[in-house]
């Protein structure tokens, strides 16, 4: 818990990939992690303390409907814009750049759309229960 006003929390996570938290990763130096800050509505902020540990928690379907816009999304508009390209134009160096390029719009509408996702987007931050 990094914050507390009112009814808003911020949490601090994190993030890590698998090498980060494996034992050799002194020895290969690939590892990676990267701290990232979480915006959480509740009710019951008062209850937490800025420095406790605590979990966020999302639904199954923000997950999946995540993992669709994050990557479903871009690899059909990848595939349908390069094999459109590649019909019309025959040069598959030049396909190849316009199904790169269209992302482009589509990360843009998503960052345009930011505010609407991040309310579909909502975590909730519940105590650790210690065992």
């Amino acid at each position: 818990m990094e914050n507390i006003n009112g009814t808003h929390v911020r949490v601090s996570i994190m993030q890590a990939s698998a090498c980060a938290s494996c034992v050799a990763k002194q020895m290969c130096q690939s590892s990676e992690s990267k701290e990232k800050n979480i915006d959480v509505y509740c009710t019951d902020a008062a209850s937490f303390q800025i420095g406790e540990e605590v979990e966020l928690r999302g639904t199954l379907s923000q997950g999946l409907y995540a993992t669709v816009l994050a990557y479903i999304v871009p690899l059909f508009l990848l595939l349908i814009v390069l094999l459109i390209a590649v019909k019309w134009t025959g040069n598959e160096a030049l396909s190849a750049l316009l199904s790169i390029l269209s992302l482009v719009p589509y990360y843009l509408i998503l960052f345009a759309l930011r505010n609407r996702l991040m309310q579909r987007f909502s975590f909730t931050v519940h105590h650790l229960r210690r065992v």
